[in-house]
């Protein structure tokens, strides 16, 4: 009876602490989500290796994910990759020609839609920018009319949310790939389905 209390007290901080870093990589992957941008099929990227291209080079990821370049025997594997992650690889396919820098970045955004309808000028697909943004920040991508105060997020998964905007601000609602995002009137309290 004595080991009981003690087993119980040591399984709940066991509990506590998952439960803590759980919660701590929910949030870690959260920013992540906010802060790159996974290249797609379709994307554009402008490939500058100076000394080596006379100009920088603009290529579209194929259907397959891939792209070719003068500089590499097969195309290469660009999907799910981030444009530092191409650099590197570039840069990697250009030591043969010496030392030198390469940059990659994305001209256009053509592989993580999402549905925008309801209340705004124009509805339609618009394209994110990263692989997951604030609702405040897709507002800005979509450009409701002014009297829609919030919105209902039908998730590519199923699942749906709707909420105003302070409320989608406050919990820190992301909109994500494939999401169909109807901004509303009236959108009432925050409801997770």
């Amino acid at each position: 009876m004595g080991l009981e209390p003690l087993m119980f007290g040591q399984m709940r901080k066991i509990l506590v602490l998952f439960v803590a870093l759980l919660t701590l990589s929910v949030v870690g992957l959260a920013q992540n989500e906010t802060e790159k941008y996974t290249i797609g099929v379709g994307d554009t990227l402008r490939i500058d290796v100076p000394g080596l291209f006379g100009a920088p080079q603009e290529k579209a990821v194929r259907r397959d994910g891939t792209l070719d370049l003068p500089i590499a025997i097969e195309p290469i594997l660009v999907a799910g990759r981030t444009t530092d992650e191409i650099s590197a690889l570039v840069k990697k396919f250009a030591a043969a020609f010496g030392d030198l820098n390469a940059t990659v970045s994305v001209v256009r955004y053509s592989s993580h839609p999402v549905a925008a309808t309801g209340s705004l000028a124009e509805p339609g697909i618009k394209y994110l920018t990263r692989d997951a943004v604030p609702v405040y920040v897709f507002r800005a991508i979509a450009i409701p009319n002014q009297n829609a105060d919030g919105v209902e997020i039908q998730r590519s998964n199923g699942g749906t949310i709707a909420c105003r905007f302070d409320e989608c601000e406050s919990q820190k609602v992301l909109i994500r790939s494939g999401d169909a995002v109807k901004f509303t009137s009236n959108a009432g309290v925050a409801k997770i389905n």
